[in-house]
């Protein structure tokens, strides 16, 4: 007789795949299954369409709607909204103004630009007026002599030389007038003369060499020599008395103090010191303090931060002033003729 073995209850059991077993590695090895957790997954999604359904409708909400075309369920949203929506309008409007604004400059500068061409011709026709009363005027000052020197000759003492002194002071100050304004009208400004220098490493050498007055004065007059002679920011009409023109934002005046020459001068000075970098990249060496080209070094220092204190700077100052000015001297037979 065949004894039958005994039957383990099932004590695990998924119903969603018909599965039982009494082994729980079984078990748990089942529930990790693919099959299972689709089957599990597909249940849930029934289970949530089905309660979805069982919900009652909600009612309609009352929508409130904005001008610009945005809808939004409370009354809040809406008034929020608008706030942003007026400053979007206003920031457009802004932006026309603005672009109004522009065009009504543009118009403004085109007339003004049509005004100065319209003022030219006038100006040309004033400045001969003027030309011509300084003429009559200058023919009434020399009938005003001519009667004073007959009295004195009738009287034995003539005073011709001082006439024709006066005569020829009156000429040269007409003439120094018409070169400035009209022969040199297209000349460069003082400070866009000196924007123009283009400096070598040489030029700071040569200061270290020849001293901060000969060494900046040699820069500013070689570049004077180079320009043309009606494009110079700078003339002098009567070197004895060192008396200098500037042209500085588009006008002549003349240098009652030296400020606008000097502050010319501090700018090249300060524009060939800055080369001090690149030239110590190039001469490793004036590390070295024993090596000749540590002396160099220091000599260039020393000499183009200029002068010790006040007193040294004023001289170097005048002497480079001085060299300037007989480069650009006017008539140099005429120097003490001209003011």
């Amino acid at each position: 007789m065949v004894t039958k073995s005994p039957v383990l209850p099932l004590k695990f059991s998924c119903k969603l795949c018909d599965y039982n077993t009494c082994n729980k590695k079984d078990f748990n090895r089942h529930i990790s299954t693919v099959k299972h957790q689709k089957r599990t997954n597909d249940n849930k999604m029934v289970i949530n369409d089905n309660k979805m359904i069982t919900k009652s409708p909600k009612k309609p909400h009352t929508m409130f709607a904005c001008e610009c075309g945005k809808q939004f369920v409370y009354a809040s949203g809406l008034s929020r909204h608008k706030k942003t929506c007026d400053q979007k309008e206003k920031e457009k409007e802004k932006e026309k103004e603005k672009e109004k604004e522009k065009e009504k400059e543009k118009e403004k500068e085109k007339e003004k630009e049509k005004e100065k061409e319209k003022e030219k011709a006038p100006i040309d026709k004033e400045l001969i007026v003027e030309l011509l009363k300084q003429n009559n005027q200058f023919g009434s000052m020399l009938a005003e002599q001519n009667k004073q020197m007959v009295a004195l000759m009738e009287k034995g003492l003539g005073n011709t030389t001082n006439t024709n002194s006066y005569n020829t002071t009156n000429k040269n100050k007409f003439n120094l007038n018409i070169f400035l304004n009209e022969q040199c009208k297209d000349a460069m400004n003082i400070m866009d003369f000196v924007d123009s220098l283009k400096l070598q490493i040489t030029d700071l050498e040569r200061v270290g060499e020849l001293g901060y007055a000969k060494g900046i004065g040699n820069i500013i007059v070689n570049a004077l020599h180079n320009l043309d002679k009606f494009k110079r920011p700078i003339h002098c009409s009567d070197m004895k008395r060192e008396i200098i023109y500037v042209k500085d934002k588009d006008a002549w005046e003349k240098e009652n103090n030296k400020e606008k020459i000097t502050t010319m001068i501090k700018h090249v000075a300060h524009k060939n010191i800055k080369q001090l970098s690149e030239w110590k990249e190039e001469h490793p060496e004036y590390k070295d303090g024993e090596s000749v080209v540590h002396e160099q070094f220091l000599k260039i220092v020393n000499e183009s931060m200029g002068g010790h204190d006040d007193e040294e700077d004023f001289k170097n100052y005048n002497k480079i002033i001085q060299a300037v000015a007989k480069e650009v001297v006017i008539c140099k037979e005429e120097e003490n003729r001209v003011e």
